[in-house]
C-alpha cells in the first residue's frame, strides 16, 4: 500500500501548479502551465501544497486569507506558488485500484521510460467496472494517454479467476511503437 502510494505521488504532471494573487476582493489562481486564471476557490477543494522556504508542504485554508502550514499560521501573499493535486477519472482511478501492486508498479514504470505520466490519461473505457460480484473476469480496457507530444493507446487485457490473475499490457504510441509486458 506504501509503494502504491508513493508510486502515485511521484508521478510527473500529477500537479497543477501556479501562483495566487488577490484581485478584487477574491483569491486568483493563475495555472503556471497554460496561463489561464481561475478562481482560487474553484482550484482548491480540501488540502494543496504551498512552496515555503523551497519546499512543497501541505497547506489547509483557515480562514479566508489565512493557511495553515504545519500547524503554523501562515497569512496567503500574492505571488505564492502552490500546487494542487490533479484528479483522476473516477473509472480510471477504479482501474488503477483493481490492479495488483506488482502490476501497477511495472506498468507506471514503463509509461515513464516513454515519457508518460499515470496522470496523462484522457479517456478510459474500464471493462472490469462493469464486471461487478464474484465469479471469473475478463476482457479488455481501452485507456488514451497524451504527454502533450504525442498520443499512446493502451490495451489492457486481464483474466481474474480464483487460481488465475494476469494482466497483459499493450501500449502503441501514434508513430507505431509499441510494447508487451504480460504479469
Amino acid at each position: 500500500m506504501k509503494k502504491r502510494y508513493h508510486i502515485m505521488y511521484n508521478q510527473p504532471r500529477a500537479h497543477t501548479v501556479g501562483n495566487v494573487e488577490y484581485i478584487n476582493d477574491e483569491w486568483v489562481f493563475f495555472d503556471e502551465e497554460t496561463d489561464e486564471a481561475f478562481a482560487l476557490a474553484e482550484v482548491v477543494h480540501d488540502d494543496f501544497e504551498i512552496l515555503y522556504h523551497n519546499h512543497w508542504l501541505p497547506a489547509r485554508f483557515y480562514e479566508e486569507h489565512i493557511v495553515k502550514i504545519e500547524n503554523q499560521i501562515h497569512p496567503l501573499q500574492d505571488g505564492e506558488m502552490i500546487r494542487v493535486r490533479k484528479k483522476l477519472q473516477y473509472v480510471y482511478n477504479e482501474w488503477l485500484q483493481e490492479l495488483r501492486d506488482d502490476a501497477l508498479e511495472m506498468f507506471a514504470e514503463t509509461l515513464a521510460k516513454w515519457d508518460y505520466s499515470l496522470y496523462d490519461s484522457i479517456y478510459c473505457h474500464n471493462s472490469l467496472f462493469f464486471q461487478v460480484g464474484p465469479g471469473p473476469r475478463q476482457g479488455v480496457n481501452f485507456i488514451i494517454y497524451d504527454n502533450g507530444e504525442m498520443v499512446c493507446a493502451l490495451q489492457h487485457h486481464y483474466i481474474r479467476s480464483g487460481t488465475e490473475q494476469k494482466d497483459i499490457f499493450t501500449l502503441t504510441k501514434v508513430n507505431g511503437m509499441t510494447v508487451t509486458m504480460t504479469i
